[in-house]
């Protein structure tokens, strides 16, 4: 299962990165997010100064928390398109070759789960890179880490970003596998990303949400994935929950996506 999973996933990546156009979206679009929400939403002149480390989970400032939020809103949405590689070679037919290959049906979901992870972290590093470089810039606010952000807590934030990535690439993979045409992914794309992203963390601080809202978004991965972000990146004292609760609760949200999608695969792609 391994070679063919490894060959599946490099034919997804090259699909990728010779679309220029797709490259050039991976550069802009975290340009855009940054730029639009992070320069134009200064939620830190609304606060005092002496609570801003409190409401923004230890970040100096609101584009700091913003900026890492969004690291786990950029790993979110290029997990979401990443299902229609799938609907696409369903349409072209690539699929029903894959139905009648001698292949682990396994390999597919997994290669396409991998391969949206690589995506994942590509951008996830872009947008790290560009929050930092808006700091060099006169006039606009940039990422500032926390003192004790270190080689161990930059492992430790890759790691949480490809635990989100693992888990939401298998759901929406799944979801492509499930359905028959673009038209109905889109759909359920364009239903589940806003509620995913805003009934979470990533964008404003919890205590700032309804108390109803507020219980939703604790169970969100999304929140797991970027409160456990904070603590890595800004040693934020009082996250949501304990580093350890969000790395397992995303390591267990994670093997049960991969394995529902393996098992969806089976299903679909076997005729049965």
């Amino acid at each position: 299962m391994i070679r063919e999973t490894y060959a599946l996933t490099v034919r997804e990546l090259k699909h990728w990165y010779r679309i220029k156009i797709q490259m050039f979206m991976t550069l802009i679009q975290p340009i855009v997010w940054l730029g639009l929400f992070g320069q134009a939403f200064n939620l830190s002149a609304l606060i005092p100064a002496a609570l801003i480390p409190v409401y923004f989970a230890a970040a100096p400032n609101y584009f700091s928390f913003l900026a890492v939020g969004m690291l786990g809103v950029i790993t979110l949405f290029t997990c979401m398109f990443g299902g229609m590689s799938l609907i696409w070679d369903r349409r072209f037919g690539f699929l029903t070759k894959l139905r009648v290959a001698p292949i682990p049906r396994g390999s597919v979901p997994v290669s396409r789960i991998s391969s949206n992870v690589v995506r994942a972290l590509f951008q996830a590093v872009i947008v790290f890179l560009i929050a930092l470089g808006f700091g060099f810039i006169p006039g606009l606010t940039g990422l500032t880490v926390g003192s004790g952000f270190d080689v161990l807590n930059l492992i430790g934030a890759f790691v949480t970003l490809t635990l989100l990535a693992l888990g939401f690439a298998a759901v929406f993979i799944s979801i492509a596998l499930l359905v028959e045409n673009q038209e109905t992914m889109f759909a359920v794309v364009n239903l589940l990303n806003l509620p995913i992203m805003f009934a979470s963390a990533a964008l404003f601080p919890l205590a700032q949400m309804p108390d109803w809202l507020q219980t939703v978004a604790k169970y969100n991965p999304l929140t797991w994935a970027v409160d456990a972000l904070r603590v890595f990146v800004f040693q934020n004292p009082n996250p949501i929950h304990p580093v350890w609760w969000s790395l397992t609760a995303l390591a267990l949200f994670a093997l049960l996506m991969v394995g529902v999608s393996i098992f969806a695969a089976r299903k679909k792609l076997s005729g049965t």
